[in-house]
């Protein structure tokens, strides 16, 4: 009966909705911030998926680095056809990012990009900031 029970929680865990965190990316204005894409980061996740209005069939990953938390790298990814290899992507490095602690925000410098992008290091609150609909994040990751 024990056994069952466990069954039964750890299906009732999967069921329960994966909530997802957005981040405004944005560029600076004279007057105001102009926001550019979105971040997404999976509740328990460490991987931010990041989504640019400019390029809307490509994703791009903000992964923490390991020797320094206020540093990351920009990557994107592409699935590894070879049945032979265990990895099932391959990563490639587009840039990096840093965390700017005065201004709340982590900056993002892609390596073909001369604009700087930036990401607030706060949750969006809003359902659709600036009228735009967004997707939950459940489709991007």
């Amino acid at each position: 009966m024990k056994a069952l029970k466990e069954i039964l929680d750890t299906q009732m865990e999967k069921m329960k909705p994966i909530k997802f965190y957005r981040f405004q990316l944005f560029v600076e204005g004279n007057e105001k911030n102009k926001t550019v894409g979105m971040a997404y980061l999976k509740e328990g996740q460490g991987i931010y998926t990041l989504r640019l209005w400019t390029f809307l069939d490509d994703k791009y990953f903000l992964l923490p680095s390991k020797e320094d938390s206020s540093k990351y790298l920009l990557m994107t990814r592409e699935p590894n056809k070879s049945g032979s290899n265990k990895n099932k992507y391959f990563w490639n490095i587009v840039g990096n990012a840093k965390v700017i602690s005065g201004k709340n925000v982590v900056e993002l410098n892609f390596d073909l990009l001369d604009k700087k992008i930036f990401m607030s290091i706060f949750p969006d609150e809003s359902p659709s900031p600036n009228g735009h609909p967004q997707s939950d994040g459940s489709q991007v990751a």
